[in-house]
């Protein structure tokens, strides 16, 4: 009988243990919109080729119907330096509502029909370091974000 009553206790505790850490990480979806830099697929861009970087998102009320900015900071070439807004696309939403955004840009060519990153103004190939924050319906403002390390971006 005690190896019973023992045992019930171990399971009783290791649920309570995982109801607690599964409540805990569900804290990530809260009222301001949360962005987090997944990945980029390359890192060197030439004319002609696409910036593809994919950002995960989550709102705890799911109103992500606003927009999404994009501020492009170059090393050697202030001028190059640049801040925009996009209205995010209409889709379905929910409360707690996780997902993933791709921003894909074509580099300074309009060959695929992706919006064009008009890059480095100067005329030579110079990295370029991207950073994210996006506003929900209520106004609600993201951090900001930035990828992991600047995109080589060239010119040839």
């Amino acid at each position: 009988m005690p190896l019973q009553k023992s045992t019930i206790t171990g399971i009783a505790a290791a649920f309570f243990m995982t109801a607690f850490f599964v409540a805990c990480s569900k804290e990530k979806f809260t009222t301001k919109p949360q962005l987090f830099f997944k990945k980029v697929e390359s890192y060197n861009v030439g004319r002609g080729q696409l910036i593809d970087i994919t950002l995960e998102f989550t709102d705890k009320e799911g109103d992500l119907t606003d927009s999404i900015f994009i501020r492009s900071v170059t090393t050697r070439c202030p001028t190059s330096n640049s801040t925009v807004g996009y209205k995010l696309p209409e889709f379905d939403t929910s409360s707690r509502l996780k997902g993933e955004f791709r921003i894909i840009f074509e580099n300074q060519t309009n060959n695929t029909g992706f919006l064009v990153f008009t890059g480095n103004r100067c005329n030579r190939p110079d990295t370029t370091m991207f950073s994210f924050w996006m506003r929900d319906r209520a106004k609600n403002m993201s951090d900001t974000i930035s990828i992991d390390r600047p995109i080589i971006i060239r010119n040839n």
